[in-house]
């Protein structure tokens, strides 16, 4: 088959937007639109290496790594280490999804105008049937990621909490609408009842910004010295900030994604 350079762009562009378009809702990033371009064109400039003669394995592995690391750098940034390494693993188990769908759509159709070649896909199809296919690849996705989200939706969890050498133990609920961030270092924030636990006696503090239904407000956090949910301690940063829960079985709201 003739491989034309053009369709081959056009073709691995829209797959790289779909990847990075679900990347970006899978982590509850905002990017901006000329970002995701410019990560899903540059991902389609690595998809020359269909044109190289490469042999070891370990060379193409190489490639992938600096083109996922690079493409995820240019689409979410770099804000904090941990924050951009979580968009690069994301971001490359998406596109081995991506990629996982396109292979098994080659093996069971066996379109004669389609190939791969180094791992790179190339079809001379409609684009109307390109960003049909992608779609619908971007749909499965989302709604394994709901069903997931379903799952842990309503998970209480024992929390104990470390704040200036003091120990504090509640029932916690694992939400995931709940995406509160320390807005500098992008920490996630637990919401303890100030039955339990008062920030605002603490220091230094950070100021919590939120949006609800009522309107704009903030919150008061504190960072952590340790965080342990079911046993299980928690590595990364987190700030504890305190409010009104007007629950009866839980006295804290997790942010879910510190459990992801």
């Amino acid at each position: 088959m003739v491989v034309y350079v053009d369709i081959l762009l056009f073709v691995n562009t829209i797959i790289n937007y779909a990847v990075l378009m679900t990347s970006e809702k899978l982590l509850k990033r905002d990017c901006r639109l000329y970002r995701i371009l410019a990560g899903a064109l540059t991902g389609s400039l690595f998809s020359l290496v269909v044109f190289a003669v490469i042999h070891q394995y370990f060379i193409l592995f190489l490639l992938r790594v600096i083109a996922s690391a690079v493409i995820t750098f240019i689409t979410f940034g770099w804000h904090s280490k941990s924050e951009y390494f979580k968009a690069l693993i994301f971001t490359t188990v998406v596109s081995i999804l991506y990629c996982g769908f396109i292979i098994l759509f080659y093996q069971i159709f066996k379109p004669p105008n389609m190939l791969i070649v180094n791992d790179v896909p190339y079809m001379q199809i409609n684009p109307i049937l390109l960003i049909l296919l992608t779609s619908v690849i971007y749909i499965c996705i989302l709604l394994l990621q709901r069903l997931f989200a379903e799952r842990i939706k309503n998970t209480v969890v024992m929390l104990k909490f470390t704040v200036k050498e003091k120990d504090y133990t509640c029932i916690a609920k694992i939400d995931t609408g709940c995406n509160l961030k320390e807005p500098f270092s992008s920490a996630p924030v637990i919401i303890v009842d100030s039955t339990i636990y008062v920030a605002d006696h603490e220091g230094p503090l950070r100021i919590i910004p939120y949006s609800t239904v009522n309107g704009n407000s903030f919150l008061y956090a504190v960072k952590a010295d340790s965080v342990t949910i079911d046993k299980k301690r928690i590595v990364k940063s987190i700030y504890i900030a305190s409010s009104s829960i007007k629950n009866p079985n839980y006295k804290a709201i997790i942010n879910s994604e510190i459990i992801r």
